[in-house]
This record gives structure tokens, sequence and C-alpha cells, in this order.
């Protein structure tokens, strides 16, 4: 498959030119193309540059606003409900975790409610951002786009979004990061291969008619839907992301017919000097690293890998070695460049 490498610093550069060429401020550029290239360099390209073709697209078509408000609308002790102005999420999702952690400072949790915010990327990267505080990081989305794209198990029809989950906490050496789709992948993956123009694994997704199907395009064309991960587990798990995502904050469910779209979230941050000292809990995380690192490997693996281990390594790779970008996918960027009058050499 061909690629083109290109270091993290001027990918950076690129995205925040062609997102200023659309209108957004220099804040907004920067903290966008920020999250996208992180997303690359850990190997999650899903959530990483091959979107800025399309928030150009929602941009163009009103649905992100640039320099969007982002409102408190509800404070009470713990707890901030903060409206994003369908912004850009990152930028939204960035602000919820600053306040999460500031009432956790003083209270010892901060609770922050996320409503009208358009597509918020990684949860991990607000996850880890609260472990590096020496904190929990939780958080919970919703996501649409409205009616779902997810079956529910045993079901053939739309009614959720991926709904992804994230949890992370520190150690002295990297954070345990937990993040992923309920959903049997995420919707950004199927997307990379029906723009490459591949076959998917039996199990990503349903036709119409409920049948199983290896071609993205039933899913993109013809309204098919992805499955939950672990068959009811996933499933169970969706429908309480989308209670605490999207009923909680007052945006509603993904296939409620008043769900205000986009995504919607819940983040959570655990001050964990209120259990114990925080030297204490880093230490024997830093054991529990070693005891599951050290399992003696099954058959066919070579090693246990702790979750999140694997982007680390990734991205140590991809700074020194620069970040592959799909040819396909590097021409849409290219294509939107042009028509903005962005050049990009």
């Amino acid at each position: 498959m061909a690629q083109k490498i290109i270091f993290a610093d001027e990918l950076k550069f690129l995205c925040e030119k062609i997102f200023l060429a659309v209108g957004a401020d220099e804040e907004e550029a920067k903290i966008v193309s920020e999250s996208l290239v992180e997303s690359n360099l850990l190997g999650v390209d899903s959530h990483g540059v091959m979107r800025v073709p399309d928030y150009v697209k929602m941009v163009k078509e009103g649905r992100i606003r640039v320099r969007a408000e982002i409102k408190v609308v509800k404070d009470k002790g713990a707890t901030v409900l903060v409206d994003g102005g369908f912004g850009f999420g990152q930028v939204i999702a960035r602000k919820a975790a600053n306040l999460a952690l500031e009432r956790a400072n003083s209270l010892g949790v901060g609770v922050v409610g996320i409503v009208r915010s358009n597509h918020i990327g990684r949860l991990g990267e607000y996850t880890t951002f609260i472990a590096e505080h020496d904190m929990i990081g939780i958080m919970f989305c919703n996501s649409g786009p409205k009616g779902g794209i997810v079956a529910p198990y045993g079901g053939a029809l739309r009614r959720f979004g991926t709904n992804p989950l994230s949890i992370a906490f520190p150690s002295h050496n990297r954070p345990f990061l937990l993040d992923f789709a309920t959903s049997i992948v995420a919707e950004g993956k199927l997307r990379r291969k029906y723009i490459l123009k591949e076959r998917i694994p039996e199990g990503w997704v349903i036709d119409k008619e409920g049948n199983i199907s290896t071609d993205p395009a039933d899913f993109y064309e013809r309204y098919g839907a992805l499955l939950p991960f672990g068959e009811h587990k996933g499933y169970a798990l969706s429908m309480a992301v989308d209670a605490l995502g999207g009923i909680l904050t007052g945006a509603h469910f993904v296939s409620h017919p008043d769900f205000v779209g986009g995504n919607n979230a819940l983040l959570i941050a655990l001050n964990i000097s209120n259990f114990r000292p925080i030297e204490e809990f880093k230490s024997e995380v830093d054991d529990f690293f070693k005891v599951i690192g050290n399992t003696s490997p099954a058959k066919g693996f070579q090693k246990v890998v702790v979750p999140g281990e694997i982007e680390y390594s990734v991205r140590e790779k991809r700074l020194k070695e620069g970040v592959p970008i799909d040819i396909e996918i590097w021409q849409r960027i290219e294509d939107v460049a042009k028509e903005l009058g962005v050049t990009l050499a």
C-alpha cells in the first residue's frame, strides 16, 4: 500500500494552515491539528488527519461552527454542564478536561457534561491529560449521527452511535489507557477501508437485511449497520454510554427523535490523593504493570502488553521516522487544500 511519510511538526503546520483558511482562529487551528496528529502518532489513524477533509466539509456546511462560544450552562459543586455551541469537539473537550481538573483539585472529584459538540476525537486524549495530572480520568461519549449507526445485539437496524469510553490512570512511567468504541471497530477504521476500497473482516457490519457483509459500501451506501463488540456485552455497554453521555446531559440517546446530534459526553476526574498518597498509588500501578507484563505469553503471542503500551511504542517510532499517510487519504487532503488556496509544499 503506497504511503507518504511526513514528520509530525510539518503535518501539524499543514493542518493548521487548512483550518485557518476555512475560518478557524489560531487557537482552534492549533488544538485541532495537535489532536489529529497525535492520533496518527499513536497509530490511531482512524482519528487522525484523514478527518481533515471531513471537518472542512462540516465547516462549509455550517455543522462545525468556527469560533463558537463555549458556555457553562449549569454549575453546581463538583458538576458542570458545558454547551459547546457545535464548535470543534477537541476545543470543547479540552476546556471540559481543565474544568474537571479544577473541581477535582478543590473537591476531590470533577464531573463535566458536554452537549452540542462536534467530533471530539480520541477520548483517551482527555483521560490521559487528566492522568498526567495525577488523577484518574473517565469519559463516556454518545456519538451521532442522529438515529445511530450501530445495531443492538440481535437487531438489524441502526440504534446506537459507536459510543466510546475511556479510562486512564497514572504510573511512574506512562499512564494506563483504555480507549475504545463499543462497536466492533471505530467508524473511522471502517471509513478508512471504504476510502481505500478494501474489504473488511466478517463481523464488522451487516447489510440492511441483517446479513453479515465484508463490503464497507453496504454500510456507507446501502444503510447497513456496524455491530457491537462482544455481542451482548458491547451492546449493554453501548446503552450505558448512551445514558451517561446523552440522557444524563440532556442531549438524549442517539436514536431519540430529539437527539441534539454530534458528540455528547461525561468526563470525570478523580483526585487520587483524596484516597491515598499519589506516590503509593503510582508505585502499586508500576508493580501491577510488571506482574501483568511478565505473564508467560500464550501460544501465538510474543508477550502480554498493558493497555496503551502499543500506542506509546508506535508514537516513539513515528516521532523518529515520520507518520505514514495512505496516498489516497493524502490526495483528499491535498484536494481540500487546493480548494482553499493552501500550499502544502
